[in-house]
């Protein structure tokens, strides 16, 4: 009796879950590839409906495209072309480009749940404005999309200070690659701090805020209880103390590429100077051998006496 129980209530969740999840339609994908993606974005949605609290457009379309300008009209503006998709909140509208949806530098889920999240996040401020740093900080943060290069990128950019002010971020997509790398892991990070400075209700509480048209520094200030200009030195501060050259060091990724690298500069250099010893002893050699095995001998001592003609005639001699 318990089990009909637990069957009939996991069923009752099952159905309840398919009921409140939206409905993906896909333009030029492959079948097997849609079945695919459907099935990323099924999870992605219910996990993205709990989390921000926010229900998701009945119907989402998810269309590939082939070049940039079909990517641009779609999107209604210029997208950069280091980018692989964009999410079009206003059209319930996920775009893809070939081939750089298959060269994404995490993987076709990281992409499809980036761009979902962007899309609830809107519904969840209403379509109200949101800074772009919020905007993809929180998408990367959702997808998930976190490496050891991200590591390197911040550890670089404040040792060099380069780091970008938060509200430049929102200029992303008129930045080079490398430069919106940096703008990338920079946004993953200020959500990642906020998570873990004032928790899953304080970040709740700033969508709120920029839900009812807050501006920046009045949205940080309602919600977090700080001034927008405090909290992006406190974030500095994070930066600061948790993502440095020695933050590389200590991570076990980042020493064992560190060791590797040393280890095959190590191996070069001793190679190099072998061959330059052995080339040395080589050069030297040629001038002690008494083998004249080499070319351009003066003495040419295997030169045909009859050629010499200071010599006397062999057949005289005999």
């Amino acid at each position: 009796m318990k089990r009909l129980l637990l069957v009939i209530l996991i069923a009752v969740i099952g159905l309840f879950a398919i009921a409140n999840a939206s409905h993906f339609r896909f333009v030029n994908g492959y079948p097997r590839q849609n079945d695919q993606m459907r099935l990323i974005l099924d999870v992605a949605s219910l996990r993205l409906t709990k989390l921000l609290d926010v229900k998701l457009p009945d119907t989402l379309t998810v269309a590939i495209v082939e070049t940039q300008q079909q990517f641009d009209s779609l999107a209604g503006g210029r997208i950069p072309d280091w980018g692989a998709g964009a999410a079009v909140p206003a059209r319930d509208l996920i775009l893809l480009r070939r081939p750089m949806m298959n060269q994404y530098p995490g993987s076709l889920s990281d992409l499809l749940e980036h761009e979902l999240a962007h899309i609830a996040l809107h519904n969840r401020v209403n379509g109200k404005y949101v800074p772009r740093f919020i905007d993809e900080g929180f998408a990367s943060w959702f997808a998930g999309e976190w490496t050891f290069t991200n590591i390197t990128t911040v550890a670089a950019a404040q040792l060099t200070r380069s780091l970008l002010p938060l509200q430049k971020i929102d200029d992303v997509n008129s930045f080079h690659q490398a430069q919106a790398n940096l703008a990338y892991s920079q946004s993953y990070l200020v959500v990642f701090y906020i998570y873990q400075r004032f928790g899953e209700l304080g970040f709740l509480d700033l969508l709120d805020a920029f839900a009812g048209g807050k501006q920046v520094s009045d949205a940080f200030r309602i919600a977090l209880g700080v001034s927008f200009w405090d909290f992006e030195l406190s974030y500095r501060q994070f930066l600061a103390n948790n993502y440095t050259i020695f933050t590389i060091l200590s991570d076990t990724m980042g020493f064992w590429i560190i060791l590797a690298v040393v280890v095959v500069i190590g191996y070069l250099m001793v190679r190099k100077r072998k061959k330059d010893a052995l080339d040395r002893w080589k050069e030297e050699e040629k001038y002690e051998s008494t083998d004249f095995d080499y070319i351009g001998s003066d003495d040419e001592p295997w030169k045909n006496p009859t050629d010499n003609e200071d010599s006397e005639d062999f057949s005289s001699r005999r």
